[in-house]
């Protein structure tokens, strides 16, 4: 198995998909916010997974990011439940590019948040993965939608 390190990625295959690639983005932004506070960071690409990992603490296992956590889904939800919403177009249209950009951010900071829990105490990662950062994600996304509602429709 060959590795190449390329701008602090480590390919370990080197061919992906789109899903893939917005993995890396996402991995590249999370480590970035993990950079400014003085961690230093890499990420690592396994096949579809992408691994996101503070370096030179004792938990090395680092967070993997695969198409479930990458967000395209949630954005998904977000735009199509707008757009079934009884509004003009051109808010609709405004408003699903805002909508995402929130909801990547939010998740650009979960990511960057698990990987720091990953490395320094991952008995608490899954439950913040699976509970914590649930509720905050699905929570936004449920205050953008009541927030186009009551700004952008008829109700």
């Amino acid at each position: 198995m060959s590795y190449h390190l390329v701008y602090g990625v480590t390919f370990v295959n080197v061919e992906y998909d789109f899903l893939t690639s917005f993995s890396v983005i996402l991995a590249k932004q999370a480590n970035f916010i993990l950079e400014l506070l003085g961690f230093e960071t890499n990420i690592e690409i396994h096949g579809d997974m992408v691994v996101s990992k503070i370096l030179k603490y004792k938990y090395q296992h680092g967070v993997w990011i695969g198409e479930p956590c990458n967000g395209i889904k949630i954005f998904g939800v977000f735009s199509i439940f707008i757009l079934c919403l009884g509004s003009r177009w051109i808010f609709k249209l405004l408003f699903i590019p805002v909508g995402i950009f929130i909801l990547h951010l939010l998740n650009v900071i979960r990511v960057a948040s698990l990987t720091y829990i990953s490395a320094v105490n991952p008995n608490i990662l899954d439950f913040n993965h699976n509970i914590t950062f649930q509720i905050i994600v699905y929570s936004a996304m449920l205050l953008l939608w009541l927030f186009f509602i009551k700004k952008f429709t008829n109700s």
